[in-house]
């Protein structure tokens, strides 16, 4: 089993906050309203957010996915830093 990998949001100056929270929750699978504008609001707030953490394959497939709408996004492994 692949190590889980976290798909970062980055804050940007381009992208208005609710097609940031459309973008989340047409490309993350299960992503709710709610979570989405979190996500959204932490991003905007602290530069950065963690969307999802997933399998490394996946946590690309969403980074290229929020990237190709126009979404700053990385993906960083999961280990390490929290407990």
């Amino acid at each position: 089993m692949s190590p889980p990998y976290r798909v970062m949001l980055h804050n940007d100056n381009f992208n208005k906050r609710e097609y940031v929270v459309q973008v989340l929750m047409k490309v993350i699978p299960g992503m709710t309203l709610d979570n989405a504008v979190n996500i959204m609001q932490e991003a905007h707030h602290n530069g950065l957010a963690v969307v999802i953490i997933c399998a490394q394959a996946d946590a690309e497939e969403h980074c290229m996915q929020l990237r190709g709408n126009g979404l700053l996004s990385s993906i960083e492994p999961a280990s390490g830093g929290c407990e």
